[in-house]
């Protein structure tokens, strides 16, 4: 157990639960052996579906760097090989490349429509040191002594 009372598990320990697991042994059992709760195994497979053994490999703690800026910039995180022999790893691939080209297409859509609305716009004052004019910022009284 760590500091807080946490147990760890070393990624090749999660490995075999997992693999045992996808061989067909029934959760329940699995949990028993290896004192484990059911809901912590189920965990271990969904991470592995989704990143492969690099993704059980990966400790708790602060996401790296790399992804922090990815979410910080508003961008995916940069994508994890998934287990190559996992069946849906080309459907997430083709649903992530879905993903990013939608964005990009609403991307052109704004900066159209942004176009469109300055080739619309009155052109500014053309003569040298005009500036065009603004609404005055005041309003109600005008500051005069009545």
């Amino acid at each position: 157990m760590d500091k807080r009372g946490h147990r760890y598990f070393a990624p090749e320990l999660k490995l075999e639960v997992v693999r045992r697991y996808a061989a067909g042994e029934r959760p329940g059992e699995l949990a028993k052996a290896y004192a484990i709760r059911d809901t912590l195994l189920h965990q271990w497979v969904c991470i592995f579906r989704e990143h492969g053994e690099a993704g059980l490999r990966r400790g708790a703690g602060r996401p790296s760097r790399a992804d922090l800026a990815a979410r910080l910039s508003g961008q995916d995180p940069p994508p994890t090989e998934p287990a190559p022999d996992h069946p849906t790893a080309a459907q997430r691939r083709i649903a992530l490349l879905e993903k990013k080209v939608a964005q990009q297409a609403l991307e052109l859509d704004f900066f159209k429509h942004a176009l469109q609305h300055f080739e619309t716009s009155p052109p500014p004052v053309t003569r040298a040191g005009a500036t065009a004019p603004t609404p005055p910022s005041r309003r109600g009284r005008s500051g005069k002594a009545d």
